[in-house]
């Protein structure tokens, strides 16, 4: 497990962190300048906070209030930073055993077979980094940060310089290799499709503070805050007012409808935001309307649409409705020509209210976890990033 409580100012802004992460993959998510780098840098000992305890497997590896702080190499911590750092005068068999001076030489080599393996980059231990691939770099410098078995993994933003066919593969590759090695790691992006396909659980950043942390459906479908939405982008975020509490049904008032959530304790007159996600509209055909009871059911008209690849992007407008649209809808392909919506403009939509989300209105509360802030480098005196 890894404790982690920090605190440092700098240039009047104030960094804060708390957070414990057991096991998995954990992703720091957020805008650049939000706090995740230099928390990668501070676990991996290369940053020193001003105040705060950084704990690992029971092991105090920093602890401002003893006035301890251990040097990065004896935190057995394997960080990967965002540009790989490789030496770029040795070769990968090199980069891979530079921290393995301490083993026999036959012992050094017979790791460096075994990562060049592990990483899936055998027949490359005789070239120079800038022989190789950015994918390539890439698995490199993982394989160096696993030659000393480490407790924990930290990676920034390791799919930024990468294209976006070559990211798929390593996330998929990371997936497979963090369940085969066991190791806690924590990787830092600004990705949203990293979120989707690594986050075990996941801890959203914003200006040095962290807005929420969990499992990845409660941060994506259940939100603490509008701010937090906007990040997920949760597309659909509706300013209701509360009606009325009742029967075990939240009654909420928007765009001159009445929709039906679940039951919160929440007085009428209450300003809310209503988020439901565009993959969760669900687009009914009015000859299947008693297939199963219905409710939030709304009518309105497809003013635009979006095509990404295999998916659409459609934007809905209600009846009686001045905006320009007034939901998002996401659907594949297939259902798009299945219903004929190359024609048929006008549609049915319900809001299931399993899928909707509601939120008081608030200023975002900083949940007991907050974040310290960003930087890409490491810097001789800490910069805001």
């Amino acid at each position: 497990m890894l404790e982690v409580t920090l605190q440092k100012s700098f240039d009047g802004f104030r960094l804060e962190v708390a957070f414990a992460v057991n096991d998995g993959l954990v992703v720091l998510f957020g805008p650049s300048g939000s706090g995740k780098s230099l928390t990668l840098q501070a676990i991996a000992g290369t940053v020193q906070p001003d105040t705060g305890r950084i704990v690992l497997d029971g092991q105090p590896l920093y602890d401002s209030a003893h006035h301890l702080n251990l040097p990065p190499q004896q935190r057995h911590v394997g960080y990967v930073p965002q540009h790989y750092a490789l030496f770029p005068h040795l070769t990968v068999a090199k980069n891979i055993g530079f921290g393995l001076i301490r083993l026999s030489r036959r012992a050094r080599a017979q790791r460096v077979a075994e990562l060049l393996d592990l990483c899936g980059i055998q027949g490359l231990e005789h070239r120079l980094p800038r022989q190789l691939s950015g994918g390539q770099q890439q698995r490199v410098a993982l394989a160096r940060a696993l030659a000393w078995q480490p407790r924990l993994l930290l990676l920034d933003e390791p799919f930024a310089a990468l294209d976006v066919a070559l990211r798929d593969t390593l996330r998929e590759e990371l997936v497979q290799g963090q369940a085969r090695w066991g190791i806690p790691t924590l990787i830092v992006t600004h990705d949203l499709a990293d979120v989707f396909a690594l986050g075990q659980r996941v801890i959203v950043y914003d200006g040095g503070r962290v807005l929420q942390q969990g499992t990845q459906d409660e941060v994506f479908f259940r939100p603490v805050s509008r701010r937090v939405a906007e990040f997920v982008r949760t597309g659909n975020i509706l300013s209701a007012v509360v009606e009325r509490v009742e029967a075990g049904t939240l009654w909420l008032r928007w765009q001159g409808y009445c929709l039906a959530t679940a039951p919160l304790p929440l007085a009428p007159g209450t300003s809310v935001d209503l988020c439901i996600r565009p993959t969760q509209v669900l687009i009914v055909r009015p000859d299947r309307m008693t297939a199963r009871p219905r409710e939030n059911l709304l009518w309105g008209n497809i003013v635009g649409e979006v095509r990404h690849a295999e998916m659409y992007t459609l934007h809905l407008r209600l009846d009686d409705s001045a905006a320009e649209y007034d939901l998002e809808v996401v659907l594949p392909g297939y259902v798009y020509h299945r219903l004929g919506l190359e024609t048929t403009r006008r549609i049915l939509v319900e809001l299931r209210r399993q899928a909707l989300h509601v939120m008081p209105h608030r200023a975002d509360a900083v949940q007991p976890t907050s974040a310290i802030a960003d930087a890409s480098h490491i810097p001789a005196t800490p910069a805001r990033g």
